[in-house]
Parts: C-alpha cells; structure tokens; sequence
C-alpha cells in the first residue's frame, strides 16, 4: 500500500500551477508577435483577377419616338366643325378623325338641283311632244296606205306619209339625247362637288395611336402642318444621336441596353435595328434607332438611357479599374498578393478596354491572381501586407 505525505501534494500542486503559467505567457508572447508583425504590414483589400467577355460601354440620352409616324393632312381647307380625337387615342384605319365646314363648297348645290328638276321636266315634256308627232305620223301612213288601197290616194302621198314618220322618230330621239346630256352635265357638277364635300370627312389613313393633334374645334384646317399624326400601328422606337467613334463599333442586331424611367428603373435588351448611311448634315452626328421588346410601349417623347456596347472581347483578362495606378512615364501598374498574402508585389501592366468598373489587361497578369483593389497606394515592391475586408481595412483607398 502507497501512502502520500502531504509534502508529496503539495509539491504536484506546486507544479501544476507553474506549468500553467508557462503557457499562458507562451500565448501571450505569440499574440503580441501577431500585434507587432500587424503593425508593421499595411492592410489591403484584394480581388481575384477575373477572364470573360468584355467591351467598351458607352450611355447616351435617346427619346422614345414612332417607328413609322403618319401625318394627316386634310385635303379641304375650312373652319373644324367636330374633333373626335386627342393625343394618346387609340385609332383603327377608316375612323373619323375630325371634319371640316364645306358650306362654301355646298352652297351651289341647292341651284344646281333645281336647274336638274326643271330641265328634266321640260326635256320630258320635249319628249313627249315628239312622241305625239310620231303617233300621228304613223297614223297619217296608215290612212294613206287605206286609201291607196282604195284609189283615193298615189303612192307618192304614201312615201311623203313614211317620210314624215321617220323624221318624227327621229325627233324623239334627238329629245331624248338632248335631255340625257343636259342632266348628265349638270349631275356632274353636282357629282364633283359630293366629292368635294366628301374631303370634309378626314379619317385615319391606318390604325395606331395618336401622338399629336395640331387642330381645335372652331379652329382653321389647311395643308400648312398636318392636323393630326399618327404612329402607325403604335410601334415605338428608341432615337438616339451618337459620334463617329461609336458608329463604327455598332451593327444592326446588336444588343443595347435602354433604360426609359417613364416605365421602369430597370435596364431592358433593346436591339440596333437600323443605322444611317451618313451623319446628320446640321449635327454631324449619326442617328440610330433601337428597337424595344415586344410589348414594351413606353409613351412617346419620353427620355431613354442608351447604352452601346463596342469593341467586343469574348474572352479577356480584367481587373477593376481602382487598382491601376500610373508611374513614371505614363508606366501603369498593380499590385499583386502572394498565396499567403503576406507580401506585395508590384507588377507593370498593359491595358486595353476600360469600361465603367473594369480595365482589360493586355499582358502582365493572369487569371487567378489576387490584385490589390484598395491600399496600393501605400504600397512598394515587396512591401509586407495583410489581408482585409472592406470593413477592417486600415489603409485608404488607392
């Protein structure tokens, strides 16, 4: 049987407590190397060097505007008797658009109507008349045909009969033509002035919506500006004025990035859909239409954001564009974090496209390395850095 002495105890206790303290002035030691190797590193915030497509962006102000905008011209000048339209209407080809007075054009109407009664009544009683004649010229051949029969009459007397008789048809006919002519004439007139007064109906050439109504009721309609336009079928489009620069780099059927606030704060795929061969003589600049998704009908005349996107890259290596400083004779530079991000490195770049956020790098990084993004600019070849977030980052920005 083992017996322990109190001395024993005390000297195990003794023993226990000393280790103890050993290793917490070890810890102690190792967290104040930490603090002071911190100290002498500059915190710096890093990203991954990113490969993938790429191009220069361009944003230009456009305005929402008609694809095919018709304007309606009324063919009889005159004083608006009735407007059934207003700008944004919905409208179907052949609806009535407004009309105009034609009493100037209507006001010999009421004569000529009644010159075409009376002359049709004397023109018939013309006829008539030589209807009679005829009546009584084939009457006069058949008496003397009887009394030829009979004696009482030679057969000259029955050519003389015969001859009057023809000269009697004739004259109906000649009645009859003389009236169709005369009513003919004057329906004509009348014919041309319905037509005439048919102008004072304008209705739309197609279906669409309104976009403007240049006209009141009460007001003058005359050819000098069109009374009413229209966008035909109600398609829209995107105008926008952009420089030689970015002319060059877009093609039809390019996609653009369009923004109208009248609708959404959100960007929309819009599409180049067509691009003039020349520039705008009194701009010199181009105007491209952009076509918009189907069904997006922003209202017209509202303001777009355009973005063009030019100088397309499939596949290219790019860093954010905080990252790039410029030395010495215009030399651009980052600078880069070894796998324990504990040292910097500076590293002379070639660039290429710049877009809002990004730069391309031409030569001198790879995918995967880690670029410094903030802190670079307290930085030099070799310098000792640790790694932060945005939120515990020492340094400034670059």
């Amino acid at each position: 049987m083992n017996w322990r002495t109190p001395m024993s105890n005390s000297k195990r206790i003794l023993a226990a407590l000393l280790a103890g303290a050993m290793v917490l002035c070890a810890g102690c030691g190792k967290e104040e190397e930490t603090e002071e190797e911190s100290s002498n590193s500059t915190a710096v915030e890093v990203t991954d060097v990113t490969s993938g497509a790429m191009s220069s962006e361009y944003t230009l102000n456009g305005k929402i505007a008609a694809v095919n905008e018709v304007q309606v011209f009324p063919l009889l000048a005159g004083q608006v008797q009735t407007l059934n339209v207003s700008e944004g209407d919905t409208v179907s080809k052949g609806q009535t658009l407004f009309t105009v007075d034609t009493s100037t054009v209507t006001s010999t109407m009421s004569s000529l109507q009644q010159s075409y009664s009376a002359t049709k009544t004397a023109t018939d009683r013309a006829i008539e008349s030589a209807k009679i004649g005829v009546e009584q010229a084939e009457l006069a051949v058949s008496n003397t045909e009887a009394l030829l029969e009979a004696g009482a009459a030679a057969e000259q007397d029955l050519t003389k009969a015969k001859q009057a008789l023809t000269q009697a048809q004739a004259g109906v006919a000649q009645a009859e033509a003389q009236q169709s002519a005369s009513l003919a004439q004057i329906q004509a007139s009348m014919d041309q002035i319905n037509k005439q007064a048919s102008l004072g109906t304008v209705t739309a050439p197609c279906s669409g919506t309104v976009t403007a109504v240049n006209v009141d009721r009460g007001g003058m309609a005359s050819s000098a500006q069109p009374s009413v336009v229209i966008a035909e079928n109600g398609a829209v489009e995107v105008q926008v004025s952009v420089a030689e620069d970015v002319f060059t780099g877009i093609k039809v059927g390019d996609t653009a990035g369009v923004t109208v606030s009248a609708v959404s704060k959100e960007p929309m795929n819009g599409t180049v859909s067509t691009l003039p061969a020349a520039a705008n003589a009194q701009t010199n600049l181009y105007d491209v239409s952009v076509s918009l998704p189907s069904g997006t009908k922003p209202p017209i005349g509202a303001f777009a954001t355009v973005t063009f996107y030019t100088d397309r890259r499939a596949s290219t290596i790019s860093v954010p564009t905080e990252s790039i400083l410029t030395g010495n004779n215009n030399e651009q530079y980052v600078f880069t974090v070894n796998a324990d991000g504990t040292a910097a490195t500076r590293v002379t770049v070639t660039t290429g496209l710049v877009t809002k956020d990004s730069t391309e790098i031409v030569s001198g990084l790879k995918a995967g390395d880690r670029v410094v993004t903030k802190g670079q600019s307290y930085l030099s070849d070799g310098a000792a850095v640790h790694v932060v977030t945005s939120d515990a980052a020492d340094g400034g920005e670059g």
